[in-house]
């Protein structure tokens, strides 16, 4: 997840889109539904909103074991399924990928408390059939960050960070490839020099079915991004490794895309103190090839403003970030949209044109190229009090008018939203909402599809 935090004015161009104002009710968005309370959890879709939700069981975090539930079409939520690793408790890092089809793969550390090395525990599965069981990846160390995708056939990749406790044994970057009835395929990376800094770690999917594991690593002599791809056998080619920035453990986001080539996007930090000027960049690595392109900068917001970056196997990709000082002065959203063919256009205006309070906010961009952006909304100096959300009339449009989500009864204010979006332009939103009797009550509401 990407933090958000306050920035600085940016000169963007005239001729913006000016959004319209918010509407009363939100087309293609449910009245949200109460979600259970889980201590945490993550939840995934694929077409048709073939929502899942991985998460921990109630109790400490060692004893916690992972559990699953489908999230049904309007959003409601299914019984909860126990899903045993062999017997072994422990719950953290969870991530969870759902394919077109509703085949799913899951993953999660195991025993995060006591002593001794984390495990790391992946299952295969689908909407319609959770797993029940997961099978113990092979590890040595202690599994720290996941990250997971599954393909079209439904052939699941899980890569995980391994950390030793002795600095001087360096961190691996591992893979195991999971298919149904075979014994998970487990293969390392890369083992980077100790003391090198693996952060962003990400796995994609070309159209081919071929994994991508992406991640970057920091040293005192800069941070690289390192590409590992798989052949979708199981296997990985040796990683390229380019310069990408000098700034430490950089926010990265990497977008797959259908060929195998790929679009990355990151901050560089002008300086280690608060308030130190931010330049979101970015550049392009085309498939087959070892050498990332000329970056391009895309916007200056100030320290704190990390974007929201999504994308699509047809190139479309989107960047969603804050300009503006923050606390009283508030703040105003833009988006800059890469186009299919490559192009990258100009930043356009999103949500109301007064200083406003945003804590959160998503992007998606489905199949088709269409953007949906989800954000909580206050007026400025004050606490975000509801949730906003705008989506594109069509693949070539950047989002319009923007929409107030509807809010049950009670909800007095609501904030730290989250959008899940399938590739067929539906998914769901979840946030949290206060009310004179509780806080942080988990809320779920359902999104259609846009029109063709």
């Amino acid at each position: 997840m990407w933090k958000l935090g306050a920035g600085p004015v940016v000169v963007v161009v005239a001729a913006l889109v000016a959004p319209g104002a918010a509407l009363a009710g939100a087309p293609g968005w449910s009245t949200p539904h109460t979600a259970s309370v889980v201590p945490f959890g993550v939840y995934a879709s694929g077409a048709g909103a073939q929502g899942v939700q991985l998460f921990g069981s109630a109790g400490a975090s060692q004893s916690r074991v992972a559990q699953m539930r489908a999230i049904k079409s309007d959003a409601t939520q299914g019984s909860a399924v126990t899903v045993d690793a062999a017997g072994q408790p422990g719950f953290d890092e969870p991530a969870v990928a759902v394919n077109g089809a509703g085949q799913l793969v899951a993953a999660w550390n195991l025993d995060t408390l006591q002593a001794g090395p984390f495990g790391l525990a992946a299952a295969l599965g689908a909407r319609t059939a959770l797993p029940r069981t997961a099978a113990v990846l092979p590890t040595v160390g202690s599994a720290g960050t996941v990250a997971d995708a599954i393909a079209p056939d439904g052939t699941g990749i899980v890569a995980w960070v391994e950390d030793f406790p002795d600095a001087s044994t360096p961190s691996t970057v591992r893979a195991a490839t999971l298919r149904r009835g075979q014994a998970p395929q487990v293969v390392t990376l890369a083992t980077p020099a100790a003391g090198t800094v693996l952060v962003n770690l990400a796995v994609g999917v070309d159209a081919k079915g071929r994994p991508v594991v992406t991640w970057t690593g920091s040293t005192p002599a800069g941070t690289t991004l390192d590409v590992a791809r798989g052949d979708g056998e199981g296997g990985f080619a040796g990683v390229v490794e380019q310069p990408l920035t000098q700034t430490p453990d950089p926010p990265a986001k990497v977008v797959v895309q259908a060929s195998g080539a790929l679009t990355v996007v990151w901050t560089d930090a002008a300086g280690t103190m608060p308030g130190a000027a931010l330049t979101v960049r970015t550049a392009d690595l085309a498939a087959g090839s070892a050498t990332l392109g000329a970056a391009r900068t895309l916007a200056t917001p100030t320290s704190g403003w990390t974007p929201m970056v999504a994308g699509t196997l047809n190139g479309r990709v989107a960047v969603f970030y804050a300009v503006g000082a923050g606390g009283k002065s508030g703040v105003s959203l833009r988006i800059t949209l890469r186009s299919t063919s490559g192009t990258w256009g100009s930043a356009h205006a999103v949500g109301p044109s007064s200083p406003r309070s945003v804590r959160g906010m998503g992007v998606g961009v489905d199949a088709t190229g269409r953007t949906v952006v989800l954000w909580d909304d206050g007026s400025a100096s004050s606490t975000p009090t509801r949730i906003l959300a705008a989506r594109s009339a069509s693949s070539s449009d950047p989002p319009g008018t923007y929409h107030q989500l509807p809010q049950r009864s009670g909800d007095k204010t609501c904030s730290s939203p989250t959008l899940i979006l399938s590739p067929s332009g539906d998914g769901f939103g979840a946030w949290q909402c206060n009310t004179s009797k509780a806080k942080n009550q988990p809320r779920l509401a359902r999104l259609t599809a846009a029109s063709s």
